[in-house]
């Protein structure tokens, strides 16, 4: 003769398992995922100021997570920001959920949107005096009947994730291929540029190009705005030294104009009373514009160039990739019991010259539950793949110990490994 939310002493009957009624639960774990997009009508980032999330279970702020965030024209903010919640599916409850999310342009120019998932109902009083049934046919994570974690092993899923953060997408861990070409006559603009931020006055220029150029910016920290011949905004945003520049919506010419940052108390902007550096130069693939990697046009170092060839394919010609690794752990997909992560040592680099590193705790977050991912660091490889130096392999390990929260003699430990071969 149960029922559900039956007391006994200090505890609560909310689950029970059984052949006729199948898993019968008081409250449903919910997640939230917000999808934040930029219109791909928008000629230039969107800039985020705040993201607010209200609900009738309390107020979620991302803000401090996601501040000065971009999201380019036709993108989505990553990782989507997410909340949890538990539903008391024996009360009839009309669940508010509002998100508010206020940016700005590059220029300054505010926006805002709101989600458009306002309410839904959940729930199902229970009845007084019989027996106990569902209040919804609410899904579940958990297999059933639920493992026992005294003697159930737990099941973790170590991470080595690689990314090449350059060649505007045409580069990737298992891409990474020298360039055909050192410069670019295709005869048209290119579909996209790619310089690095490295300071430096006009006359130390290494480009054969004659182009407009005053000025020296040599600050580690500045405020960079490129505009194409056509008015494009191509980047406009705090620049510290060694950036990689993704241009895209390159054609004839660009205007460089490099700024002090000027922090204004409520945020920041290019100190345009003080410009450091501004440049005018070609950037078509002509012989005129004698465009060529590593070429120099005061501050900036062009580092790639991706054109179209005669079947529409898009080739990017890099002289540099820029890899990131990160260490990382999650649950396996698929299991539930929680994890505590005590130990755990990666060894990576280019094989002649391996590093070993060890991460202890504290770990946050730990222990791991399903929907965690722990991420231990991440490093920076830059690999130059013009001077022969990365055509070594380079390769990573990852090995983590962790064991079972409710019985810590039980242990699942995991390896993961990730190669990279520059071609």
């Amino acid at each position: 003769n149960l029922f559900l939310k039956d007391r006994f002493g200090a505890s609560q009957l909310v689950v029970f398992v059984n052949e006729q009624q199948g898993l019968s639960t008081c409250f449903f774990n919910a997640t939230f995922t917000l999808n934040v997009a930029s219109q791909p009508e928008s000629r230039t980032p969107a800039i985020i100021n705040s993201l607010v999330s209200t609900t009738n279970y309390g107020t979620f702020n991302f803000t401090d997570q996601y501040f000065e965030r971009e999201i380019g024209p036709g993108q989505t903010l990553s990782p989507a920001p997410t909340f949890d919640v538990v539903i008391d599916l024996t009360v009839v409850t009309n669940n508010i959920v509002f998100t508010l999310l206020t940016a700005r342009n590059s220029v300054g120019n505010l926006c805002s949107g709101a989600s458009d998932f306002l309410s839904f109902t959940t729930g199902l009083a229970l009845p007084p005096n019989v027996p106990t049934r569902a209040p919804t046919g609410a899904p579940t994570r958990t297999p059933v009947p639920t493992p026992d974690p005294e003697f159930t092993d737990c099941e973790i899923q170590p991470i080595v994730d690689c990314d090449v953060t350059n060649g505007g997408g045409l580069l990737g861990c298992d891409n990474i291929v020298r360039p055909a070409t050192t410069r670019c006559l295709t005869g048209g603009a290119p579909r996209e540029l790619e310089f690095i931020y490295r300071g430096g006055d006009c006359a130390s220029s290494t480009t054969s190009q004659t182009f407009e150029c005053n000025g020296d910016a040599n600050l580690n920290q500045v405020w960079i705005t490129v505009i194409s011949e056509n008015q494009n905004i191509l980047w406009n945003r705090i620049t510290t030294r060694g950036t990689f520049m993704d241009l895209r919506g390159v054609d004839d010419s660009m205007t460089v104009d490099i700024y002090p940052v000027l922090d204004t108390g409520s945020g920041f902007r290019p100190d345009t009373d003080n410009t450091l550096q501004e440049m005018v130069f070609a950037t078509n693939c002509t012989a005129t514009s004698d465009l060529n990697l590593l070429d120099t046009f005061g501050a900036l170092e062009l580092v790639e160039f991706t054109t179209v060839d005669s079947n529409n394919i898009a080739v990017a010609n890099a002289a540099f990739a820029n890899v990131e690794i990160t260490y990382a752990v999650q649950l396996q997909a698929g299991t539930s019991l929680p994890a505590n992560v005590f130990e755990a040592n990666s060894v990576g680099g280019p094989n002649n010259n391996q590093v070993a590193d060890t991460y202890s705790p504290p770990f946050v977050p730990n222990p791991l539950g399903p929907k965690d991912t722990l991420d231990f660091t991440t490093e920076t490889y830059v690999l130059n793949l013009l001077d022969g130096s990365a055509l070594i392999n380079y390769s990573f390990e990852l090995e983590v110990f962790a064991s079972n929260v409710a019985n810590q003699n039980l242990f699942c430990n995991g390896t993961a490994f990730q190669e990279i071969i520059v071609g």
